[in-house]
């Protein structure tokens, strides 16, 4: 099983080889990036009550994740597919795009809250502290605009990363192709598969 924990590290390892590696970004561009895909890397999470992700804003993120795993078929079904990955990314690319609108910039501040408060919790930084710091952050950058050009980026790339990097690795793996498909794919077997 994969925790929070390593979805978030997995997604800062690969926000920061793409950022150096891929994107060519200078150092702040490519923390910003690993920050933002380690806190995307535990999105795909939000179908279930239990998850890290749920427990970031208390009764209303709990509450927000029995809803998308109602909506979703439950955990590791819609939010862990292939359209999943593309209805995280698309609503990210949204948000900023229409950011200068109201709905646009609310919808950018949930999302970005959600993303570094997930980051903090599963990489164990912060307490209930994180919440304001999280909100803090999504203020600071939804107003200054500073790294919204990475969010959607980094959105597409985290979420890929928990499904391809993590859950795929496990013994339950992932409904690529869900809801047209419930088969569960993953890298292997055991030994491999854990």
């Amino acid at each position: 099983m994969c925790t929070g924990h390593t979805h978030a590290l997995g997604g800062a390892v690969t926000g920061a080889a793409a950022g150096l590696y891929v994107l060519h970004l200078p150092l702040t561009g490519t923390v910003a990036l690993a920050g933002l895909t380690a806190g995307a890397a535990v999105l795909p999470d939000i179908d279930h009550p239990d998850a890290t992700l749920a427990h970031c804003f208390g009764f209303l993120t709990k509450a927000f994740a029995w809803l998308v795993g109602k909506v979703s078929g439950g955990h590791r079904k819609g939010t862990h597919s292939l359209i999943g990955i593309a209805v995280f990314t698309g609503l990210a690319w949204l948000a900023v795009a229409y950011r200068a609108d109201t709905a646009g910039r609310i919808g950018l501040c949930v999302l970005l809250s959600l993303i570094i408060a997930g980051g903090l919790y599963a990489l164990r930084i912060g307490g209930h502290w994180a919440d304001l710091l999280a909100v803090g952050g999504a203020i600071a950058m939804t107003v200054t605009g500073t790294g919204l050009a990475l969010v959607a980026f980094a959105t597409g790339l985290g979420c890929a990363t928990h499904v391809f990097g993590g859950d795929m690795l496990t013994d339950s793996g992932c409904p690529l192709a869900y809801p047209f498909s419930r088969y569960r794919f993953k890298w292997g077997g055991e030994p491999l598969a854990f």
